[in-house]
């Protein structure tokens, strides 16, 4: 994915939460969100939850419901070209 776009958030009233920047869904429910965005994963945690547009070929992304927490977690480091550890063990 293209990491040179930007990254934003945006929440109005703790109602309405818009990001750019979004790669992925990768979990949701009415309690919690999880995105893969270009600065990382983003886990958005509240109740009644609904995400409302989603567009990934713009990396747009809105949800309504009651926010309580965004709370990012560090982003995965790049693999190397010549794979991981498993990969040189079993050359």
């Amino acid at each position: 994915m293209d990491e040179k776009r930007g990254h934003s958030i945006a929440l109005a009233n703790r109602q309405t939460l818009s990001l750019e920047g979004v790669q992925h869904v990768d979990n949701f429910d009415d309690d919690t969100i999880v995105l893969s965005t270009t600065m990382g994963t983003l886990t958005i945690r509240g109740h009644n939850l609904r995400i409302q547009t989603l567009d990934l070929d713009q990396g747009r992304f809105v949800a309504v419901g009651e926010f309580d927490a965004l709370q990012y977690g560090r982003k995965k480091p790049q693999r190397s070209a010549g794979g991981g550890t498993w990969q040189k063990i079993w050359r």
